[in-house]
C-alpha cells in the first residue's frame, strides 16, 4: 500500500485559537479510507480546536510521526505492513509526550495486553462519536495539565515503572495452589502501586465493555483473570530490568510501598459503609504518589518535583481512564482547597489519610502535608474523629506491614 495521508481542512491549522491557546494536533491512522473519511466528517466541529491529520495505513502514519509533532495519536491496531503496536512504539520513541490511543475492532484480551505497554487507552470499534470526541478532548485537556515537556516525556515511559521482583513469583505461587482464588491474587496486586495502576489501565480498556469505569482492584482482577495478571506482572518486571531503569534504593522503595498501602487502607476504612467509595479511596491513596516514582527514574531530585508529582500522577491516571473522582483526589490531594466544594469529599479524605499515615510512616520523597484542622472542622470532621483516625493509622500500618511481609 502506498503511504499517503488525508490532510486536514484549511481551517484546521496550527494557528492559535481564541484566547491564544495553541491548537492540539491529533493524528488518526487507519487502513480503511471509509473509516478515516467518517472520522473526518463527524469530527469536523472540532476543527477550530484541533489540528487533525488523517493517515491511510500504518506506513503513512509512521511518516507523519517521523516528520511532524502530535499531541495525540489515535490508531487502528490490525493493519498491514505497520500495525498499530509498531506505530505506537515508534511514537513512543520519537514523541514520548504524545498521548497514544488505540481505536480497534480487535477486542480480545490478547490485543489489549499487546497494546498496554505502548498505548495509554484502548477504545473499541464501533466507537460512539461522542465517546471518541470526549476521550480525545480529555486527553488534550490533560496535555495542558503539565506545562513541562520533560514531565510529559517521563509520563510517556509509564510502561517501565519498576515493580517488586517478588510479585510475579507470589502470583505464580497462588495460581498453582488449588485452594487459592482470584481474591488471593488481588491481595498481592494491592501491595504494588505500579501493578495496581497497570491493572486498572487494562481493566478500563474498552474490550471489557463495562458500563462504567472500574476503580476496584478486586473487580479488575476478576475481569482479567489470574493467569493474565501473572503474565502482566512478569512483563512489567522484565521490561523494567531490560531497560536498566534507575531503581530506588531497596529501603526507599519499601518505605514508598508501606506509605502508599497505609494511606490506601486508611481511606478504605473511612468509607467502610460504602463499598464504591471505599474502592475509590483505596486506589487514590495507593496511586497518589505515582508521579514521585516516575520522577525518581531521572536519578536525581530537582527543585519543584514535590509540587509536580500530584499533577504527574493525575496525568498518568487520567490517560488510563481512571474514574474522575479518583483522578481529582489524586490531582489535588496535596491541597484540597483548590477544589471548589463545601462538603467532605474524597479529595479531603485522601489528604487527611496522607497526612496521618505520613506522621508515623513518612514517604521517602517528602514530608507529610499539614492538616488544616479548622477547615476540616467546617467540613464536618470533629477533633474526636481525627484522634480516632490517628489511632487507626497505626493499626493500618501494622496491617500493611503484614501484607508486605515486613
Amino acid at each position: 500500500m502506498q503511504a499517503r495521508s488525508i490532510k486536514p481542512d484549511p481551517e484546521s491549522s496550527t494557528l492559535p485559537v481564541a484566547g491564544g491557546t495553541r491548537k492540539q494536533r491529533v493524528l488518526f491512522v487507519d487502513d480503511e479510507s471509509a473509516i478515516l473519511e467518517g472520522l473526518r466528517a463527524v469530527l469536523r466541529p472540532q476543527r477550530r480546536e484541533w489540528d487533525m491529520v488523517f493517515a491511510l495505513g500504518g506506513p503513512a502514519g509512521k511518516l507523519e510521526v517521523e516528520s511532524s509533532k502530535f499531541d495525540v495519536v489515535v490508531t487502528d491496531m490490525r493493519m498491514p505492513i505497520v500495525d498499530g503496536a509498531t506505530l505506537l512504539t515508534r511514537v513512543k520513541e520519537l514523541q514520548p509526550q504524545a498521548v497514544r490511543l488505540v481505536l480497534s475492532g480487535q477486542t480480545d484480551p490478547q490485543t489489549a495486553l499487546k497494546s498496554v505497554f505502548t498505548a495509554h487507552q484502548f477504545l473499541a470499534k464501533p466507537c460512539d462519536v461522542e465517546k471518541l470526541r470526549s476521550v480525545v478532548k480529555r486527553c488534550c485537556e490533560l496535555n495542558e495539565l503539565l506545562a513541562a515537556e520533560e514531565l510529559k516525556s517521563l509520563a510517556g515511559d509509564v510502561s517501565l515503572l519498576p515493580a517488586a521482583p517478588s510479585t510475579y513469583l507470589s502470583i505464580s505461587k497462588v495460581v498453582g495452589d488449588p485452594s487459592s482464588g482470584i481474591q488471593d491474587v488481588a491481595r498481592i496486586i494491592e501491595r504494588e502501586p505500579t501493578l495496581c495502576a497497570k491493572l486498572l489501565q487494562v481493566a478500563n480498556s474498552a474490550f471489557f465493555g463495562l458500563p462504567r469505569a472500574v476503580s476496584s482492584i478486586s473487580q479488575a482482577a476478576t475481569y482479567l483473570g489470574a493467569l493474565a495478571l501473572r503474565d502482566l506482572a512478569l512483563a512489567m518486571e522484565t521490561m523494567a530490568t531490560a531497560q536498566n531503569q534507575r531503581a530506588l534504593p531497596a529501603a526507599s522503595y519499601r518505605a514508598f510501598q508501606l506509605n502508599s498501602l497505609g494511606v490506601a487502607l486508611l481511606g478504605r476504612r473511612w468509607y467502610a459503609a460504602d463499598r464504591r467509595k471505599a474502592d475509590d479511596a483505596f486506589v487514590a491513596g495507593m496511586l497518589r504518589d505515582m508521579g514521585h516514582l516516575v520522577l525518581s527514574t531521572r536519578g536525581e531530585r530537582r527543585p519543584g518535583d514535590a509540587a509536580q508529582h500530584a499533577a504527574l500522577s493525575a496525568y498518568l491516571l487520567g490517560l488510563w481512564g481512571i474514574p474522575h473522582a479518583v483522578l481529582e483526589a489524586v490531582a489535588y490531594h496535596e491541597d484540597p482547597s483548590r477544589v471548589d466544594h463545601d462538603t467532605l469529599e474524597l479529595v479531603d479524605v485522601v489528604h487527611l489519610c496522607d497526612a496521618l499515615v505520613g506522621e508515623v510512616s513518612p514517604s521517602p520523597f517528602q514530608a507529610p502535608p499539614v492538616l488544616d484542622e479548622a477547615r476540616l472542622a467546617t467540613l464536618g470532621v470533629a477533633p474526636t474523629r481525627l484522634r480516632e483516625q490517628r489511632a487507626q493509622a497505626v493499626g493500618v500500618l501494622e496491617e500493611a506491614r503484614e501484607l508486605l511481609g515486613k
